[in-house]
């Protein structure tokens, strides 16, 4: 198997991995490349779980901003936004120990 080799072609919108790939010597790209597909194929699922709830907190504090008709100092809070600024809070803490355990 170590005599397979696979290619691929720097498209049009690549720049990224042209000026990624240009600065190393080829046994580096090869580390390189191969590290990386390890890496993806590993992680894939727990950064696309991460993505999800960070568009989630992103989208409640939208929301929240949105509703927000006085400064938050001065506004008290109801019984239910308490609820839901814990369950965002919950979400938040969620996310940020998800992303320290990668």
């Amino acid at each position: 198997m170590k005599d397979k080799k696979y290619s691929f072609r720097i498209r049009e919108n690549d720049e990224d991995i042209e000026e990624i790939l240009s600065s190393l010597s080829a046994s580096e790209r090869s580390d390189f490349i191969r590290n990386a597909i390890r890496f993806y194929a590993g992680y894939k699922d727990r950064l696309d779980d991460i993505d999800k709830k960070l568009d989630c907190i992103l989208k409640k504090i939208e929301r929240k901003l949105e509703n927000l008709s006085v400064s938050p100092s001065v506004m008290e809070p109801k019984d239910e936004e308490k609820q839901r600024t814990g369950e965002t809070e919950k979400l938040l803490i969620e996310s940020v120990m998800d992303i320290l355990s990668l």
